[in-house]
């Protein structure tokens, strides 16, 4: 892959405004510490929190509504568990948008976000979650955590009998007890997962390494030493390689055969400080992803040809924390979001 270090400054970035289609501010007037998407009854719906508030928002509309939560505590003791929603994801399952949170100081929870109702309260006595990541395995909704362990957590919202976290054999639901993903580290700094030849995978990445596991067998597919440590992981594919992507502190996309385990490639991304926040997406004929970074710019990149598109996407007023690429009124967009509340959608292309 062909290196990408000749990108134009920050400051003359800042003036290349050409492929921001709208922008959209948080009503708590608070920074967007992380947003997640979903396609909601075909529209695409960004869940945005703002320390411990919870805001959703319509970008055709440019419709924000604030999403109060249920509270819960600690189990019989009662000791309260203040909401931590540092690690966010969501799905829609049965029907519901379901929204997944913890942190620092609480557990992996599950909310229905626009009813505000508890699904499963955090377990109990775990903390310190550092990644989680939702999907769908046979029906239930399927969380996996870096929490104590790298634990994967299981809530079938199609059965009443089911109402607490428990794993994927009936016989031992009683035990409300996760399944733990050996070899991956507590300490993730980041997590994903996706479909991979029709099974369900998970990549982590922490230190050093990113690993890729199946899901559902808990076998170690892949390990891989990154060179530095890891900020972020995305799954994507490449020519209709599946491939693993990483983000490193050397500021360099490694990016791994995900079925042979071999490099495809690396290259600088050029970002001037951390790079925190990836995302990966097949658009076309291409294969797009974006960084984000503190030094206050997103980049979008052809994976195939390994090169920057365009100028870095630098209206933000301070670190960008999260992207996400969706597709929203017909066409594949942008989404960035960080220090100083706004939300911007982009168009990749330009």
């Amino acid at each position: 892959m062909p290196d990408t270090t000749d990108t134009p400054p920050v400051s003359m970035a800042r003036m290349t405004d050409s492929r921001l289609i709208k922008s959209g501010m948080i009503p708590s007037e608070g920074n967007v510490d992380g947003f997640a998407v979903a396609e909601v009854n075909g529209r695409l719906l960004v869940v945005c929190v703002s320390r411990d508030d919870v805001w959703t928002w319509d970008p055709l509309r440019d419709e924000w509504v604030e999403r109060p939560l249920a509270d819960f505590d600690n189990g019989s003791y009662g000791i309260p568990v203040y909401p931590d929603f540092h690690h966010i994801d969501v799905t829609v399952a049965d029907g519901r948008v379901v929204f997944a949170a913890g942190g620092q100081h609480q557990g992996p929870g599950l909310w229905d976000v626009m009813s505000g109702e508890l699904l499963n309260a955090p377990p109990e006595f775990r903390s310190c979650v550092h990644a989680l990541a939702l999907t769908s395995v046979g029906g239930r909704t399927t969380l996996v955590a870096g929490a104590a362990a790298p634990e994967v957590w299981v809530w079938d919202p199609s059965d009443p009998e089911v109402e607490a976290w428990g794993p994927t054999d009936d016989e031992y639901a009683e035990e409300q007890e996760p399944r733990e993903l050996p070899g991956h580290s507590d300490d993730m700094s980041g997590l994903v997962v996706g479909r991979l030849r029709g099974r369900h995978v998970v990549v982590s990445g922490g230190d050093t390494e990113v690993l890729l596991s199946d899901l559902e067998s808990e076998e170690l597919l892949h390990k891989w030493s990154a060179d530095g440590l890891v900020h972020a992981v995305a799954l994507s594919e490449v020519g209709g390689r599946p491939v693993v992507l990483a983000v490193t502190d050397s500021g360099e996309m490694r990016i791994w055969d995900a079925v042979g385990g071999g490099p495809v490639g690396h290259f600088p991304t050029g970002h001037t400080e951390r790079v925190s926040a990836l995302a990966a997406a097949v658009v076309g004929a291409r294969t797009l992803a974006v960084t984000g970074s503190d030094d206050g710019t997103a980049r979008v990149w052809d994976l195939a040809e390994g090169r920057q598109i365009g100028a870095p996407m630098a209206r933000h007023e301070g670190e960008v924390w999260a992207v996400a690429i969706a597709p929203l009124d017909g066409r594949h967009v942008v989404l960035t979001a960080g220090r100083g509340g706004i939300v911007r959608v982009w168009d990749p292309s330009v």
